[in-house]
């Protein structure tokens, strides 16, 4: 005993016990950090990861939901805006056979125009009638779905209520799973409305969507509507989606917010919740994960952490034993451990970066399959309410309570008195800047001018109205006021006005002029608002550019008449199509517009030519974008018209430069012509054995056939039928000179599909077979 605490106490006083124990606190600090930091960190990835995937799963649903919605809402816009579906009542009450049954194919056709809707029911609440895809005209005792509807009279209706329900399905006896959207005629009511629309949605789009998600087995995803309904949920573990019951599982009045995450109690289990709402319908997509799920792989860096410390404590033991004069070495061997777990830890990230990956994949052939729709319906949409404000402007819009009900569906809320008014903005020298600049530049620009317009008017100034491109530099706002105005326009507009000049012309370094009409007191008057801002804008001439020009200040005295602006219109549409006979017909009625209002105003006379003068030169500039006529109307200059007395030398004038610039286009098109012809025909030629058909050359060349026919019978004096013949006979005659052809090879060369075609066309074409030609050839020879 005494000589084994003699050998004990002689190793703690040695050097290696002294090192053992330098080690060990070492490796056991290090193992410490290490370990604490890969904790912390490894939990800051898994669950940043989690809010990521499942953020992105939510909106990948939720973009899915919007573009079957939108095209719902597409199909249904012709009932919404049919006022024929409001007046249905009337037409019962007077057995109008023939409209109910107009209104109900109407009906018929926006269901069958959707894929997504299963049936469409309107219950008109006055006479309790129901109008129903499947069943007809029918009364409220006799639908079959009249539980449904008279719960919509037992309760208010919430703005766009939905429901999940069970209806029978319409292919087979089984029943299907709808989601029904319940809107009002019209759309805009007090009190009662007229009726009620139920829109039957198929829900199996939905729960096909949640099914294609790869989401986590044990998290839940669920689709609710505002007041907690479940419209569909995937509840993990392999369950299919379903629907139906309401959402109890927590509190939904804590998703607050488009989107977000937060911790909740569900079912008794502390997990992580992720929300995003449509503000469009109040859906809320509801992404639910225990929290253990996503911390579950964290156990692994527990046992990782004892595993490197009972690592450093063997370490420690032989570095000591082995190394101790070595002290750099064992922790050169830490580092490297160190590094290892740093490698593994990245790794585990690049394991859920795939997984990432593998979750878009899987959606995005859904999203793929309506990203056309999605892009069309945008345009339609863009394209609608540009044709709709433009017609209005024009005065081509008869002026109904359906236009304002348009106008708010546009989410401008316009009453049909108060004052109007309307202002042309116009960037000065135009034709230069669009000779100087390429058509994407020009379209940047007038973006760019369209968008600080807009941000000027309606958005820094809180005006009232919309802005519309009615030409290529002519953009028009229309200004509303609810109130009744009286006078002139307002002092402080006109200052904004001349305020706005001065910022374009900094912003977009050129200038700027603006047309602004008087007050007019009804929606009605905007046509005449926008003609007094155009004839406005037109007195550039005489005013110059750069400058704000009212119409009241320069509205043509008594008994002057205003400038012929529709015949200028259609006078310049003859120009631009070509039609010679309609620019004399137009030129006619203009002179005697003048002759009528202004036969012994000469300088009156004398400025609306010149204005007509300009509006040409511009149309040329139109008709041809790369100036190609800019030297054939080098000498024609607007003083000519100045020094003119009379206004038949006038007329006689424009004349001159439209047969000048109509003579030249038909020379550069029939140049085309030409060298269009000879390369049909040098195609011919080379392309003999192969099919000449009409309709194959048409697709070659990519134009029409009627246009191709007329174009080489006037080039050549031939059909492309008669021409391709004729070479085709040459050429036979060339090839039957070789004796070692056989005759059907020659016809096969040629393009003939069978000898006796290739007998008969040779024949009438030389009066003889041609066996009796090869003859003939070889004898002479």
């Amino acid at each position: 005993m005494a000589v084994y605490r003699k050998k004990a106490w002689r190793f703690i006083r040695s050097s290696m016990f002294e090192y053992f124990n330098y080690f060990l606190a070492l490796s056991l600090l290090v193992a410490a950090i290490t370990g604490g930091a890969l904790y912390y960190s490894s939990w800051s990835i898994l669950w940043k990861d989690a809010v990521t995937n499942s953020s992105n799963t939510l909106q990948l649903l939720k973009n899915g939901q919007e573009i079957v919605l939108a095209e719902v809402d597409k199909a249904m816009e012709s009932v919404f805006l049919d006022t024929s579906f409001l007046n249905y009542v009337d037409y019962h009450a007077q057995s109008d056979i023939y409209m109910q049954l107009v209104i109900r194919e109407k009906l018929e056709s926006a269901v069958v125009s959707s894929d997504y809707i299963h049936s469409v029911s309107i219950y008109y609440t006055g006479p309790k009638l129901v109008l129903s895809s499947l069943q007809g005209s029918v009364a409220l005792d006799s639908f079959s779905d009249n539980a449904f509807i008279r719960s919509l009279d037992a309760e208010p209706l919430i703005k766009a209520m939905v429901r999940n329900r069970l209806l029978p399905a319409i292919s087979s006896t089984n029943e299907e799973t709808v989601i029904s959207i319940v809107k009002t005629l019209p759309i805009v009511f007090t009190g009662t409305p007229s009726a009620y629309v139920v829109i039957n949605i198929k829900g199996d789009y939905l729960a096909q969507i949640l099914q294609s998600l790869n989401t986590n087995p044990d998290a839940q995803l669920v689709v609710t509507d505002r007041e907690g309904h479940i419209l569909s949920q995937k509840a993990g573990n392999g369950e299919r989606a379903s629907a139906g019951g309401t959402f109890n599982d927590m509190d939904l009045s804590r998703l607050s917010g488009s989107a977000g995450n937060l911790f909740a109690d569900v079912r008794g289990t502390d997990s992580l919740v992720c929300y995003v709402s449509s503000d469009a319908n109040g859906w809320m997509y509801i992404y639910t994960i225990p929290k253990s799920v996503v911390t579950r792989s964290l156990d692994l860096w527990g046992k990782m952490t004892f595993g490197i410390c009972l690592l450093a404590l063997l370490l420690s033991l032989i570095g000591s034993l082995l190394l101790s004069r070595r002290v750099f070495t064992p922790m050169n061997r830490l580092l490297f451990m160190l590094r290892g777990a740093s490698q593994e830890a990245g790794s585990q990230s690049t394991e859920y970066a795939k997984e990432t990956v593998q979750i878009e994949r899987n959606v995005s052939r859904l999203i793929d399959r309506n990203r056309d729709l999605t892009t069309l319906l945008k345009d339609y949409e863009i394209q609608s309410r540009h044709k709709f404000l433009l017609r209005l402007v024009n005065g081509d819009e008869q002026v109904t309570p359906q236009t304002l009900e348009r106008l708010a569906y546009y989410g401008l809320s316009f009453s049909k008195g108060g004052s109007y008014a309307v202002g042309m903005v116009a960037m000065d020298e135009y034709a230069r800047f669009a000779q100087e600049t390429r058509e994407a530049e020009r379209n940047a620009v007038l973006l760019r001018l369209s968008e600080r317009l807009q941000e000027e008017a309606f958005v820094k100034h809180s005006l009232q109205g919309f802005l519309v491109e009615a030409d290529s530099n002519e953009l028009v706002l229309v200004f509303h006021w609810p109130e009744d105005r009286e006078g002139a326009l307002p002092e402080g507009i006109r200052q904004w006005l001349r305020q706005l000049l001065e910022q374009l012309q900094e912003l977009f370094q050129m200038t700027f002029t603006i047309g602004i009409s008087t007050l007019h007191s009804s929606l009605e008057e905007v046509s005449a608002c926008y003609m007094e801002a155009e004839a406005a804008l037109r007195q550039k001439l005489v005013y110059g550019g750069n400058t704000v020009i009212l119409y009241e200040a320069v509205r043509p005295e008594t008994g002057i008449a205003m400038y012929p602006l529709n015949v200028e219109k259609q006078l310049l549409t003859h120009f631009r199509t070509g039609n010679r006979e309609g620019i004399v017909c137009g030129l006619r009625e203009f002179e005697a517009h003048m002759l009528e209002h202004h036969s012994r105003q000469i300088e009156v006379v004398r400025h609306y030519f010149l204005q007509l003068f300009s509006s040409s030169l511009r149309a040329v500039y139109e008709i041809d974008a790369n100036l190609g006529f800019q030297p054939v109307i080098a000498g024609l200059r607007h003083t000519d018209l100045l020094e003119m007395e009379t206004m038949h030398s006038m007329v006689a004038y424009m004349q001159a430069l439209y047969d000048l610039v109509l003579d030249q286009l038909e020379q550069k098109r029939s140049l085309k012509n030409r060298e269009l012809a000879g390369n049909i025909t040098a195609y011919l030629g080379s392309h003999l054995g192969e099919d000449l058909s009409i309709e194959r050359l048409s697709d070659l060349f990519a134009i029409s056939t009627s246009h191709l026919r007329k174009i080489y019978k006037d080039e050549t004096g031939m059909t492309i039928k008669e021409k391709a013949s004729e070479l085709r006979i040459a050429a036979a005659k060339e090839l039957l000179g070789d004796p070692r052809l056989k005759i059907h090879e020659i016809a096969d060369q040629v393009g003939y599909l069978t000898v006796q075609a290739f007998t008969k066309a040779f024949k009438m074409e030389t009066g003889k077979t041609p066996g009796e030609f090869r003859a003939e050839v070889l004898r002479n020879s």
